[in-house]
């Protein structure tokens, strides 16, 4: 892990960058429960840079996941891909405590950090898709290097949870949605937004359609921002953030909303 920069942005605030550039790639550990649709678009964007010879990328040193055997593990081992695997539902089962309980989560996360730590210091965690709320230990070991993606505008004020993003745009009158990269943060929904997609539409689309719209979210947002964030963004250098949680992008402050992707 490198030390961060102190830069001072256009308005005089002085910030620090999530990321300093070297010699080396970007260090990135993915946490993943399920499919890791996500973390393949990531991966693949790697070895596209990777391939062209670019210097400044991300690149996978550890797959993590919560849930032994699953899909977006078994894609990480097909690709020699180091993957560490803890059941958090048989810690917790073990230990006898409820999976909401700080105290035992925590212990979970410092279990977690020791076990990719042996792998890799990594520069980056990137949830994708990963199904447990992480504990304030593990948020303060990788303080604003913890990223995470809603399939949806995390600006809104309307967002219930357990309701599917794009039902819930619907439902607000709304015929097009946009998804967001954010810092991941303790005791929040959500963090500071990097980044979000552009519009994608979800005209003739119903509340029974909530699959197909996913899955478009997916296809036009979700496998373009993330990786763009990853690779573009902060394995380049080009976010900062300040006391008061204002990122920047290149010394210029963002707007709430983050950095607006075009394509």
């Amino acid at each position: 892990m490198k030390s961060k920069g102190k830069i001072e942005s256009m308005n005089n605030s002085v910030s620090e960058q999530i990321y300093i550039p070297g010699n080396d790639p970007m260090s990135v550990a993915v946490f993943l429960s399920g499919s890791g649709t996500n973390f393949l678009e990531i991966y693949e964007e790697q070895r596209r840079l990777e391939e062209k010879g670019i210097k400044n990328y991300g690149r996978v040193d550890v797959v993590f996941t919560n849930v032994p055997n699953c899909i977006g593990s078994q894609i990480a081992q097909e690709y020699g891909i180091p993957v560490v695997e803890f059941s958090s539902k048989s810690y917790f089962e073990l230990i006898g405590r409820d999976p909401e309980d700080d105290s035992a989560r925590s212990g979970y996360d410092a279990a977690v950090i020791q076990m990719i730590e042996q792998v890799c210091e990594p520069d980056l965690i990137v949830l994708a898709g990963y199904r447990r709320r992480l504990s304030s230990i593990f948020l303060d070991r990788y303080k604003n290097r913890v990223i995470n993606l809603y399939p949806g505008d995390i600006t809104k004020t309307n967002l219930i949870r357990g309701v599917d993003a794009p039902v819930q745009a619907l439902r607000a009158g709304e015929d097009s949605i946009k998804c967001t990269v954010y810092l991941q943060r303790h005791g929040e929904r959500f963090g500071p937004a990097i980044i979000q997609s552009k519009p994608i539409s979800l005209e003739g689309f119903t509340e029974s359609d909530k699959n197909l719209m996913s899955e478009k979210i997916r296809e036009e947002g979700e496998w373009k921002i993330f990786p763009y964030a990853v690779h573009n963004l902060i394995a380049k250098g080009c976010l900062a953030i300040d006391k008061e949680d204002n990122l920047y992008m290149d010394g210029v402050k963002l707007e709430r909303a983050g950095l607006q992707h075009g394509g």
